[in-house]
């Protein structure tokens, strides 16, 4: 099998790059410094040099403030990107696998979400990704919408920061009252694997099992590296951001689950093992 990565420099591209190479699957890595996904015939040229079997779009802009930010950009990026891979993957016949997020919907559910749930977006970041999502339907037959939650490894994220700042300071105060299902980029890399091996079509939700606040997960990675700092609660109104985060986004992986073709360890074990290799 012959797969393409956009987005391979990012750190969900690198966990796809590591997994599928260990599995003996010729991988293709194009980072976004080599291809733009908003350029249509930059995205044909690049298709038709490599004739992929699969395409795997890890290429997002998820910086959610900065979407607020750049609209424009946001939209380019994350909504005409995918439209672009969809097209050129319809005309060569190829698999387009595309990462989405919990962030499509509001947060006002109060159990996780699963596939048959209406998306209803609160933030440019999240509407961005879902006008993505109805391109990829709308331009390609042989399409997998793969969304994920709060997504960490080896690059910018959450964990990353708490384990920053607990260096640097006595206190860490989290919000409480956000709610996901954070999610290792490694555990979703092998559920992107047995999608593109078994050609699975289709909307799926995969995170890792369990539901959690930030100041949990700050909480549980502080003291799973003996980290010598204050983890405090506050809420969301007292760490006021330009956009407008979902109080309650964790996902369960209903359809994935129901056809067999992946089930998730849970979020502290998938945790325990990337900070087992954290040298703090």
């Amino acid at each position: 099998m012959r797969v393409l990565v956009t987005g391979s420099s990012g750190q969900l591209g690198k966990a796809v790059i590591e997994v599928f190479f260990k599995n003996d699957i010729d991988i293709y890595p194009i980072s976004h410094t080599r291809l733009d996904i908003t350029k249509r015939q930059a995205v044909e040229e690049i298709i038709r040099a490599y004739l992929p079997e699969v395409v795997i779009n890890c290429s997002a802009l998820t910086d959610v403030d900065l979407c607020e930010r750049e609209k424009d950009r946001a939209y380019k990026v994350n909504a005409l990107g995918p439209k672009n891979l969809a097209i050129v993957c319809e005309k060569y016949n190829i698999h387009l696998i595309h990462i989405s997020t919990d962030y499509v919907f509001d947060g006002e559910k109060e159990t996780p979400y699963i596939e048959f749930d209406k998306p209803n977006p609160i933030n440019t970041y999240g509407k961005s990704k879902l006008e993505g999502e109805y391109f990829v339907e709308s331009f390609s037959k042989s399409y997998s919408i793969v969304r994920t939650s709060w997504l960490y490894g080896d690059g910018d994220n959450f964990v990353k920061k708490i384990i920053e700042r607990a260096k640097g300071e006595k206190i860490l105060k989290v919000v409480d009252d956000q709610f996901g299902s954070p999610t290792y980029t490694y555990d979703l890399a092998m559920a992107l694997l047995n999608i593109a091996k078994e050609r699975a079509y289709g909307l799926y939700h995969c995170a890792n099992k369990g539901v959690a606040s930030r100041f949990e997960e700050a909480k549980f990675i502080v003291e799973s590296l003996g980290l010598k700092v204050e983890v405090t609660p506050i809420k969301s109104n007292e760490y006021p951001t330009l956009a407008k985060r979902p109080k309650y986004t964790p996902l369960e992986n209903y359809i994935l689950e129901l056809e067999g073709i992946f089930y998730a360890r849970s979020w502290e074990l998938a945790m325990e093992e990337f900070l087992r290799g954290k040298d703090v």
